[in-house]
């Protein structure tokens, strides 16, 4: 495997973990205690960082609550004083070591200790500060990362986990999370198995992917796009995304749109099996008049080789997030593929009003202007996703457990999230939690590759897919 080829490969994975697990999300404004001014809480906060890797805010004035509430030691892991989190981030610095990489995402603990240490000055969940555990982690396998989740729940036994697990052999170890230790997770991208082995509540401000399935199938019927598109093959990347193909089979079909088939990719991983599928996966599509495939997941290997043998045929994509880092590095062949589009959630900006004072705490913490993504040159340091993981993951939290009430439980989390509805996410006017939906993001837009410019580029408005 060439160097690039590797780098490719883990820097979509670390993409996805950081990018869908934070991926938009802010409080409701309405119910968010009154805060102080952003020079005073960044002055406040400390990135130190010990060997292990664990960090803990320091207590701020916790007066800012208008009634006073009575509060005592209600669950594991919280005390009538303070509430014990975790936190879960990949460490890039090990990442970059192990493999040889030179993957540029910052780490994540110094964001969201500035977050944690404002929430803290401003008085903390109704008086209850925040106490901050956080555990970096190399996204490959589950030895590691069992051994993170047993330290945080049966060992410290924090109330909840921000972040949670991704990556190869990784993202299942979040049952351990959920389900063994019955321990709640805000963040990630939970599959509907794993939400159906939950124990305890799992949110996030992420879209389920069969409901993005549907989503996009919406999306582009009403922006008149599905006549262009002609016949469809759909393809899938890993047999974990088997219910995301039903849904979007079944959304093309019942749109009018003639899917010839569909097919998953049983060699991820594998760089010379995997394009060798592809490739007879391409030859069935042209036996059978295939127009567009769908892709259906971020193995890097499965996406460059659908733009070689692209020719005439267009290509789509259900998760814009692992094909974003094309603005500042795109892969060779796009110049040659007729029409490429993928879904959208949002556009991370720093004008946009929705997140706060957010920004300027996590500037303060980086010493730096932090720009999104598709303004960065290569080889620049990627901020964005450590600010998106700290300010979205923590405020959700806030959100829902200032609602839980000062009786702050799993139960009257979960009771919260149901009742929390309606909220405001930076860049993604479409956001709700309620019962039976933890899964927050509502807003699908649609990119298009934009060959004079060199980048995606949205297409249509964002659209709402609630349902």
């Amino acid at each position: 495997m060439t160097g690039r080829r590797k780098a490719v490969l883990v820097t979509a994975v670390a993409t996805i973990l950081l990018l869908v697990a934070a991926a938009c999300g802010d409080d409701d404004t309405e119910a968010t205690p009154t805060t102080t001014s952003v020079e005073d809480s960044a002055s406040s906060t400390s990135t130190d960082q010990t060997d292990d890797d664990t960090t803990t805010s320091e207590a701020a004035d916790t007066s800012t609550t208008t009634e006073p509430v009575e509060l005592t030691d209600s669950f594991r892991g919280v005390t009538a004083d303070t509430i014990l989190v975790g936190f879960t981030t990949v460490d890039f610095a090990r990442l970059n070591q192990n493999f040889g990489l030179e993957l540029t995402f910052a780490d994540g603990v110094p964001a969201m200790e500035a977050v944690v240490a404002d929430l803290n000055e401003r008085g903390g969940i109704l008086g209850r500060r925040i106490e901050l555990v956080s555990r970096r982690f190399v996204p490959v396998g589950p030895v590691e990362v069992e051994a993170i989740c047993v330290e945080l729940t049966e060992d410290l036994g924090v109330f909840a986990v921000l972040g949670g697990f991704a990556g190869p052999g990784a993202e299942d170890v979040n049952d351990c999370i959920t389900d063994t230790h019955e321990t709640i997770i805000v963040g990630g991208t939970p599959t509907p198995q794993q939400l159906a082995r939950a124990r305890a509540p799992w949110i996030s401000n992420t879209m389920e992917r069969e409901r993005r399935a549907r989503g996009l199938v919406a999306v582009l019927e009403a922006e008149g796009r599905l006549a262009e598109l002609g016949v469809i093959g759909i393809l899938a990347s890993t047999p974990n995304d088997a219910g995301v193909v039903d849904a979007a089979r079944d959304a093309f079909t019942a749109a009018g749109t003639e899917v010839a088939f569909d097919a998953i990719v049983s060699t991820t991983g594998d760089e010379t099996a995997t394009r060798g599928e592809v490739d007879v996966f391409f030859e069935r599509g042209r036996a059978e008049g295939v127009d567009t495939f769908l892709f259906i997941g971020d193995d890097a290997y499965a996406n460059e080789q659908l733009i070689a043998r692209s020719g005439d045929t267009n290509l789509l994509w259900l998760y814009s997030d692992s094909v974003q880092g094309w603005n500042t590095d795109p892969p060779p062949g796009l110049d040659d593929v007729p029409l490429l589009l993928a879904t959208g959630s949002g556009e991370g900006s720093r004008d946009d009003p929705a997140w706060g004072n957010c920004i300027e705490l996590v500037d303060a913490a980086y010493d730096t202007e932090i720009r999104p993504p598709h303004e960065l040159a290569v080889g620049e340091t990627n901020h964005w996703s450590a600010l998106s993981t700290a300010c979205l993951n923590v405020r959700l939290f806030e959100q829902v457990a200032t609602a839980a009430g000062a009786d702050l439980t799993n139960e009257s989390f979960a009771a919260a999230a149901a009742g929390l509805g309606a909220y405001e996410l930076p860049g993604s006017p479409f956001a709700s939690l309620g019962p039976g939906k933890p899964d927050g993001l509502d807003t699908v837009r649609l990119t298009t590759w934009d060959h004079g410019a060199g980048q995606w580029t949205p297409i249509s408005d964002p659209f709402d897919v609630t349902g």
